[in-house]
């Protein structure tokens, strides 16, 4: 993911497209006999229970009331989580987590007088928001995170480290490993790419503001305007990424806690602007808010509405958020005038209005700061830590949250769904007391699967798919100081029957969301690969591809990251993008919503070759700005021997980059290993070179594994070459330069 900016509207694409024709998609997923019985999903509420441990160890259902919206709920089951926990199990090895919970709605109530008990396995999430961390608090909160991890993850437990800065980061994923953790958070301190300066550098837009107050108001209301967008903006930005990385924490068993780091995140981002300007800026002669202070208070206002999705999103999935103000007891230092203070208009300009009342700090935005970070971990059953609260004591508080947290299950049918419920829990055994989440949300089914797809993109790495998800590149051209290169998200043959594929990929550059896509494929057939293409430009520089795919009828859901780096084109007389090669393969292939039975697969590298396909080889070649002579390139194809594969002179003219395209014939290439070079110079000076190499093993071999995308036995290839690779030297039309 995210690494996401701005993601969730282009993300939300992923649902549905254009379906192959192969198989409509009205037709209704087909019974692969996978399931056995109808069961109902749980709906849980965690409960943090104390007291005296021979009491609070045998709570049963009858000792629960629990009340959404203030309305009883029956049929309450009970598990508790209060066996051995944290430091307590650091030598013993740890039970392995129960299965998410799975019953009728009949058996419920059978089973709520029966509490369960098992050692419970606690997952953290790590979260450091940087935008939101100043200097001091981002190192602050990474020497807490190293202090406090020891202890948090002893006896077994979990966690998993995400970094939001420009881009969004999985550092480590969920792992066990406590040292992979530290080594992670260490290499964070002096990791000047893993940083982003806004809140550092807010008190120099404070200033910015105050020197303008003290000349031109007007100029002063405009700069104020411009941060506070700017901040609003951020904070939706980055409470969307925090949402769909909470998400990846959904099919995790309870208990699960996000340590969320940050400093100046806020609710009602940018109000904190209008405490700057005199009552005299904020108010017209009849006491009403004038256009600028209104203006702020209104997008200020529809900060919560990302804030409220981030708690829904816990709330949803039984996550608790531990919210650490990292800057610790460092307030603000700029003298300012406090919101309503006096002022007088004796200006030597209209517009002007200097403030004579003694400066008194103004303390509003670390307050707006720090009632975001309560409210965070007050509705979702945690804990706040403001004002500089040790790592020991944090990290004492956090054990003896998750020491005996008791599950309270109930059948959901009924309920609504997709809204915050009010939550009330009462123990009626005395000397016992209870505490919760402000809320429950209750998902359904459409918002559960987009909050998969969603955390899915903002998290790549986090969980292992048993779909072996591909991504390649093909690249076309260059135009206007962009590449343009062909996206293939492709995912291998299945055994099911009826399968229905959404695919989809987003490309961040720079640390922002430049490009997404998504289409749907159905096949009828199994046994033969789903292709989702589209055209995107890129920018020079570093990229990072997330694509994802969801099949419908067995709910799987899979996710890759692909990084890399285009060259910027004037930084050596030549470049050479990296071979891409491919094969032709029946399969469902969509493009731009044009749906096809068979067309050329992208083989990975270190991926085996067919030798009975015919083989595209596919580059572009770029020139500098300063270099105006033809260039020669040259292909060889260097196994046992070395064969000539073509040579051109290419005089580009105005163009700056020439694809070129080589086709190795079917049953051209026995078994073996190659290496394909691609050589460019001119006038016999060598300017650059690259190579690709590849493995094609022998078909006849007993144990040969088939080659990604083939067709299954009994259904021979395609021997039809790809589309994009008709013939096996350069083209030299004008649309195969750029």
């Amino acid at each position: 993911m995210r690494r996401l900016s701005r993601a969730s509207a282009a993300l939300l694409s992923v649902a549905l497209a254009a379906p192959l024709g192969a198989a409509p998609e009205t037709e209704p997923p087909k019974d692969v006999g996978l399931m056995e019985r109808t069961s109902a999903r749980l709906a849980q509420i965690d409960v943090t229970v104390s007291g005296p441990k021979d009491v609070i160890a045998g709570l049963t259902a009858a000792d629960f009331q629990v009340k959404l919206n203030d309305k009883l709920v029956p049929n309450v089951i009970v598990d508790a989580l209060c066996g051995e926990t944290g430091a307590s199990r650091a030598a013993a090895t740890p039970t392995p987590a129960a299965p998410p919970v799975a019953v009728t709605a009949a058996s419920a109530s059978a089973a709520s007088a029966v509490p369960a008990e098992r050692a419970s396995t606690v997952t953290y999430l790590l979260y450091f928001d940087q935008p939101h961390l100043t200097q001091a608090g981002r190192r602050a909160s990474i020497d807490a995170a190293r202090e406090m991890m020891p202890k948090l993850m002893a006896g077994g437990n979990r966690a998993m480290l995400v970094s939001n800065a420009n881009s969004l980061k999985v550092l480590v994923p969920l792992t066990e490993d406590r040292s992979k953790i530290d080594a992670a958070l260490a290499a964070m301190i002096d990791d000047t790419n893993d940083f982003d300066p806004f809140a550092m550098t807010e008190e120099n837009r404070l200033a910015e503001i105050m020197g303008e107050i003290g000349n031109r108001t007007d100029h002063a209301i405009a700069l104020a305007k411009g941060y506070a967008r700017e901040e609003r903006s951020r904070q939706e930005r980055d409470l969307n990424r925090l949402r769909m990385v909470v998400g990846r924490l959904a099919e995790v068993d309870p208990p699960k806690a996000v340590l969320y780091f940050a400093d100046n995140m806020r609710s009602n981002a940018g109000e904190h602007y209008l405490s700057f300007f005199t009552g005299f800026t904020l108010t017209d002669g009849n006491g009403k808010s004038t256009p600028f202070a209104r203006d702020v208070q209104l997008e200020a206002s529809t900060g919560a509405l990302p804030l409220d999705d981030v708690i829904n999103e816990a709330s949803a999935n039984g996550i608790r958020f531990y919210t650490v103000e990292g800057q610790g007891l460092a307030g603000p230092t700029t003298f300012i005038q406090a919101k309503g203070s006096g002022s007088s208009t004796t200006n030597q300009e209209p517009g002007q209005h200097a403030n004579f009342t003694n400066p008194q700090l103004n303390h509003q935005r670390t307050k707006d700061s720090q009632a975001t970070l309560v409210t965070m971990a007050a509705e979702t059953g945690g804990r706040h830590f403001l004002n500089g609260v040790t790592p020991g004591k944090m990290t004492a508080q956090i054990l003896e949250d998750l020491s005996c947290v008791y599950l309270l299950s109930f059948d959901p049918r009924g309920w609504p769904e997709d809204n915050p419920l009010a939550v009330s829990v009462v123990v009626k055994r005395p000397k016992v007391k209870a505490t919760t989440r402000g809320r429950l949300v209750i998902q359904g089914e459409s918002a559960r699967l987009t909050a998969r797809v969603l955390s899915a993109y903002a998290a790549p790495t986090a969980n292992a798919s048993p779909v072996d998800l591909r991504i390649g590149l093909i690249p076309i051209g260059y135009d206007k100081g962009r590449y343009q290169a062909r996206v293939q998200v492709s995912v291998p043959p299945s055994r099911i029957p009826g399968t229905i594929w959404d695919l989809g990929a987003s490309l961040a550059s720079n640390g922002a969301v430049v490009q997404a896509g998504s289409g749907r494929v159905s096949l009828a057939t199994p046994g033969v690969p789903v292709v989702w293409e589209k055209d995107m430009e890129f920018s020079p520089g570093d990229y990072e591809l997330v694509a994802v795919a969801h099949e419908t009828t067995t709910d799987e859901l899979a996710q890759r990251e692909l990084t890399g780096t285009w060259p910027r084109i004037d930084d050596e007389l030549a470049v050479i993008f990296p071979v891409s090669v491919s094969q032709p393969a029946k399969g469902g292939f969509l493009r731009d919503g044009n749906a096809k039975t068979s067309g050329a697969l992208v083989i990975p590298e270190g991926e085996l070759l067919r030798g009975d396909l015919p083989t595209a080889l596919i580059t572009l070649v770029c020139r500098a700005k300063d270099e105006k002579k033809p260039l020669h390139v040259e292909r060889t194809l260097i196994g046992e021997t070395e064969t000539p594969v073509g040579k051109d002179d290419i005089d580009m003219g105005q163009d700056r980059c020439a694809q070129v395209r080589d086709l190795i014939p079917r049953k051209t290439l026995g078994p073996g290993s190659y290496r394909f070079v691609v050589a460019v110079s001119s006038e016999g000076t060598d300017l650059t070179r690259i190579e690709r190499k590849f493995v094609v093993p022998d078909l006849t071999a007993p144990a040969a594994a088939p080659a990604p995308g083939s067709a299954p036995a009994g259904d021979p290839p395609s021997p039809s070459p790809p589309p994009h690779a008709p013939s096996a030297t350069l083209y030299h039309r004008e649309a195969d330069r750029s």
